[in-house]
């Protein structure tokens, strides 16, 4: 603090100096030889000495310590190169920001010719190059940049991560080896292998990564999004190899999951493994039972997988009109039945329960006016429809309107309305 004040005094000192001098027009004479002499502006010689001084300053500096004033030199000298580097890094970014990719390409060439340069402005370099280059080339790139630094693992996983933004599945499963060698806990990692084993249909391998990435870092991957997958993952899995899933420990999915959705999923389990074995009439029990516990109408196209499985037994479809004698009817319910009679042909029994079903005003869904129409058919009677069909369309086509599928006065996929209706 001392010496910013006398520097600051010596400055206003020398700037009073200066100013009177050049107010009164000061000259200084030396008189060197004879008439011979040199005049100069008192500024001028106040500049001078100062310079002088500082020349002396460093010669005595110099030759009394030769080598901390090389030192000083060369920390002066490291000093401005850093500021230029650290000014071509600033331009980098800068163009990375604004997608400018010849400028992105001038700088890096000027960075890649320093043997100092950080290896994550290579990575981010090579990452943004799929934005402009073709996938060969990008592939190029990296191969070249590995074999100039072998041991790069951050090089490495940046390529494990371009794999799978190009979703080169082949090429991923042939890095996936070593990269499960050098980083077999790494989020990246994981995740990228189980979206290769979803693209393989391995489902049984895909829900364990998933559950590991779920227990091992649940703050990155405990949102909406990759619960929906991995709950959908799980089903398949549980369709595709139920033997294995008898005894999944749900647990870890509790503090994600609402409890309802988890039984939902640990039911599930338990009617594909019932289903696997061909116990339909428990399989469906459990449907049932399950869809009045949380009304998702999936479980009922559930059911009637089942119903179909067992070439439309009697004892499946007696566990939905076991639920038709209660006080509160579930209108979907009864939906399905009406459809599962009309599979078995009972076309009466199906024109019944769709009698007694009652909507509010404008939900009524598309499947009962496609079972509507269907019956009509069957018993020659299309007169009688408030409506009628420009033609009938195919009944594979009808039947398989979802139950929730409240589209069909205005916009409905399947059935074409007569424009003069």
């Amino acid at each position: 603090m001392k010496s910013l004040l006398g520097f600051a005094l010596l400055l206003l000192l020398i700037s009073g100096l200066g100013y009177f001098a050049l107010l009164n027009n000061h000259n200084v004479a030396v008189h060197l030889y004879g008439s011979f002499t040199l005049q100069f502006a008192v500024w001028t010689m106040i500049l001078g000495c100062f310079a002088l001084g500082f020349l002396l300053s460093e010669s005595r500096f110099l030759f009394s310590s030769p080598q901390s004033w090389i030192n000083r030199l060369r920390k002066i000298w490291k000093n401005r190169g850093e500021r230029q580097r650290l000014g071509r890094q600033d331009h980098f970014r800068k163009a990375l920001l604004e997608g400018n990719y010849a400028e992105m390409e001038k700088n890096f060439r000027l960075l890649e010719k320093d043997p100092e340069a950080l290896i994550h402005l290579k990575i981010q370099h090579l990452e943004q190059l799929r934005f402009f280059e073709s996938k060969e080339e990008v592939f190029r790139r990296y191969d070249e940049a590995i074999s100039d630094q072998p041991n790069q693992l951050e090089l490495e996983l940046s390529f494990f991560r371009m794999l799978l933004w190009q979703k080169d599945w082949s090429g991923l499963e042939e890095h996936s080896t070593r990269m499960k060698k050098k980083f077999p806990d790494h989020p990246e990692v994981l995740e990228g292998l189980s979206r290769m084993m979803e693209q393989k249909q391995n489902w049984k391998q895909c829900v364990e990564l998933e559950r590991r990435l779920l227990e091992e870092f649940p703050k990155k991957f405990g949102e909406s999004f990759f619960l929906d997958k991995h709950t959908d993952h799980l089903k398949k899995a549980f369709q595709h190899d139920p033997e294995d899933f008898q005894d999944w420990d749900f647990s870890y999915l509790k503090p994600f999951l609402p409890e309802i959705q988890v039984h939902t999923l640990q039911t599930i389990g338990k009617i594909e493994l019932q289903r696997s074995r061909e116990e339909y009439e428990k399989a469906s029990g459990l449907c049932t039972k399950l869809f009045l516990e949380n009304g998702e109408t999936e479980i009922l196209h559930l059911w009637e997988e089942l119903f179909l499985e067992s070439n439309k037994s009697s004892i499946v479809l007696d566990s939905l009109k076991q639920t038709q004698s209660s006080k509160k009817i579930n209108p979907y319910i009864s939906l399905m039945l009406a459809k599962a009679h009309y599979l078995r042909m009972e076309y009466e029994k199906a024109a019944v329960v769709l009698s007694r079903l009652k909507w509010p005003d404008g939900n009524t869904p598309e499947l009962q006016h496609a079972l509507n129409l269907l019956i009509a058919r069957h018993e020659k009677r299309e007169q009688e429809m408030p409506y009628l069909l420009s033609e009938w369309l195919p009944e594979k086509r009808l039947l398989d309107i979802p139950l929730e599928n409240m589209k069909f006065f205005e916009s409905s996929p399947l059935l074409e309305m007569n424009p003069n209706t």
